[in-house]
């Protein structure tokens, strides 16, 4: 059975939050992106590193309405053990994914304001 991301318990407080998420090698966006050479989707980067945790820390956020300045800049494997920093600016909330010190992605996610 394909597995979903587990993340840690939250810490931080107010407008910065942290966690860790261990990738796990069945993780279903690996499926067929790339056999043999398996990788994370920027779209799952993107969903389930990033919006999905913001939804945990500030559930009234409304709809994404769009993305700025995402970067991929290093591949997400099996086993991968990540963290994340979100910051929030009002309907905004800038993510930042780390494998070790190595940053593997970047962007700020633009939420609905009403």
């Amino acid at each position: 059975m394909d597995r979903e991301l587990e993340f840690s318990a939250l810490t931080g407080e107010g407008d910065t939050r942290h966690l860790t998420v261990e990738v796990p090698s069945d993780l279903r966006y690996f499926d067929g992106h790339f056999p043999g050479d398996p990788l994370m989707p920027g779209v799952a980067q993107i969903v389930a590193l990033a919006e999905e945790p913001v939804r945990r820390c500030w559930p009234e956020l409304k709809g994404v309405r769009g993305l700025r300045r995402v970067k991929f800049t290093q591949a997400i494997r099996p086993g991968d053990t990540l963290s994340l920093t979100l910051t929030r600016t009002g309907p905004k909330v800038a993510f930042r994914v780390h494998k070790n010190e190595t940053e593997c992605s970047r962007g700020t996610l633009v939420f609905a304001d009403s």
